[in-house]
C-alpha cells in the first residue's frame, strides 16, 4: 500500500534500513513500521497469522525478531479507511508502547543463553532456560514488591544471582569471580550446566575438564553454584519457578563416580606408565567394589564419590608402592586437598579397625608403605606421610 506524508499527503519514499519514511515534497521525515516482508516473518494479525517469528529468549512472551507493531497501518484503518490526527497518535502510542515490550532489559541474559549455547549446545540451553532466566534476569515488578515483605535472608537470596557473581570477593578477594564479562558468562554457564545435570537430567558434564578449558577456578565454580542454587530454590518457594526433577540419588553417585575416574585416569596417566596405569586401574576398580561402592547403600554412602574415590585411588597407589608424589595429584583429580584425603584415610582406617567398616578389609589389609622403584627424590607431601 502506497504511504503518504502526514502534514502534505505526498508521497513517502521509504528506507527500511533506517526504518524511516522521508515525503517526495515537503521532506518531512516520518517513522516507518516495518511491514512483515521486511523482517521476513509471517503476518502479523489476522488469519494469516501462523507464521510469526517470535524471540524466544525475549523478556515478553510473544515478542518478534525485530519489526514493530503497527495495528492500523501507516495512515489507514483495516478498511483503508484515512485515520484521524487523534487515532494516529494513538496508533503511534501503541507502537511505541510495543517497541518498549520487546527491548530486552536484561541483556546480559541474551548472552548467557548464547554463551550456553556456545559451550553446551543448544538443545541443552532450551532445557536449562529456567535456570538461565532465574540467574540473570531481574524480579518483575510484582516479584520486587512482594521480596521486600519478606525476611532478611529471603530477600538477600532473591535478588539476582548474575550481580553477586560478577561482583563477588569485593576488594579482597577478586579471585572468587571472572575478570572480565566473558569469564563470568563462562562461570554461570558451567554452572547452570552442573546444576540442570542434577535438577533438569540433562547430560552429565565433567566439571573439571572444562573447568580447565575455560580457567575457571574451583573456588569461583562453588561460590556461583550456592548463589545460583540458594535464589532457584527461593523462587520455588514462592511460586515462581517450576519444581526440577532431580535426578535419583544413586544415578547421580554413579554420575559422580564415573566423572572422578576419568578425572583421575588422566592426572595419573601423566606420571605412570602405560603398565602401572593398567594395574592400578584394575586393583582401584577392585578396592571400590570391595567396598560397595558406588551406592547409595554403601557403609560409605554419606561421603562424596568422589573423596571415596580418591581415598581409595591414593590407598591403592600405596599397596603398590607408587604414593610418592603422586598425593596432591590425585587429591587435585578429585577436588580436594592433599591433607584433607590423608585425614579422610585415617578415619575409614580407624572406623574399619573399630569394627565400623567390615568391608574397610579391601582397603586396610596388607597396607604397607612401599619405596617406589622410581628414583624421583622425596617432595614436602611425602615428608607429610
Amino acid at each position: 500500500m502506497e504511504q503518504r506524508c502526514d502534514d502534505c499527503g505526498g508521497k513517502l519514499k521509504i528506507d527500511v534500513a533506517r526504518a524511516e519514511g522521508v515525503c517526495e515534497d515537503c521532506c518531512l521525515v516520518h517513522e516507518h513500521v516495518c511491514v512483515d516482508a521486511d523482517t521476513n516473518s509471517g503476518s502479523s494479525l489476522g488469519e494469516g497469522r501462523h507464521n510469526e517469528a517470535v524471540n524466544r529468549n525475549a523478556a515478553t512472551a510473544g515478542a518478534r525478531h525485530g519489526g514493530r507493531m503497527n495495528v492500523w497501518g501507516d495512515r489507514t484503518d483495516a478498511n483503508g479507511n484515512r485515520l484521524n490526527t487523534s487515532q494516529r497518535r494513538r496508533a503511534r502510542r501503541l507502537a511505541q508502547l510495543d517497541r518498549s515490550s520487546q527491548r530486552d532489559t536484561d541483556p546480559m541474559y541474551q548472552s548467557l543463553m548464547a554463551t550456553i549455547q556456545e559451550m553446551f549446545g543448544e538443545d541443552l540451553a532450551h532445557v536449562v532456560e529456567p535456570l538461565a532466566r532465574a540467574t540473570a534476569r531481574k524480579l518483575t515488578p510484582g516479584q520486587e514488591a512482594r521480596r521486600r515483605t519478606l525476611n532478611a535472608n529471603e530477600r538477600r537470596m532473591l535478588k539476582c544471582p548474575k550481580t553477586a557473581i560478577c561482583r563477588a570477593g569485593g576488594e579482597q578477594h577478586p579471585e572468587l569471580r571472572g575478570s572480565t564479562d566473558v569469564e563470568n558468562l563462562q562461570i554461570m554457564a558451567l554452572t547452570i550446566a552442573s546444576i540442570a545435570s542434577r535438577w533438569f537430567r540433562t547430560i552429565t558434564i565433567n566439571e573439571k575438564q572444562l573447568m580447565q578449558t575455560y580457567g575457571i577456578t574451583q573456588k569461583q565454580l562453588v561460590n556461583a553454584k550456592k548463589i545460583i542454587q540458594q535464589h532457584y530454590k527461593a523462587r520455588i518457594r514462592q511460586g515462581w519457578a517450576p519444581h526440577p526433577q532431580q535426578l535419583h540419588a544413586a544415578a547421580a553417585r554413579e554420575d559422580d563416580m564415573d566423572k572422578a575416574v576419568s578425572n583421575l585416569n588422566d592426572a595419573l596417566a601423566k606420571k605412570l606408565t602405560p603398565s602401572q596405569m593398567d594395574a592400578v586401574m584394575e586393583a582401584f576398580f577392585e578396592a571400590m567394589s570391595g567396598i560397595g561402592e558406588p551406592s547409595v547403600d554403601s557403609a560409605t554412602a554419606n561421603i562424596a564419590i568422589s573423596m571415596v574415590a580418591g581415598c581409595v585411588m591414593y590407598t591403592v597407589l600405596q599397596k603398590m608402592g607408587l604414593s610418592n608424589g603422586n598425593l596432591n595429584c590425585v587429591a587435585d583429580a578429585v577436588g580436594r586437598s592433599g591433607a584433607g584425603l590423608k585425614s579422610r584415610i585415617e578415619l575409614l582406617k580407624e572406623r574399619y579397625v573399630d569394627g565400623e567398616f567390615p568391608k574397610g578389609a579391601a582397603l586396610f589389609t596388607d597396607t604397607k608403605e612401599k619405596t617406589s622403584p622410581s628414583t624421583e627424590p622425596a617432595t614436602s607431601e611425602e615428608a607429610e606421610e
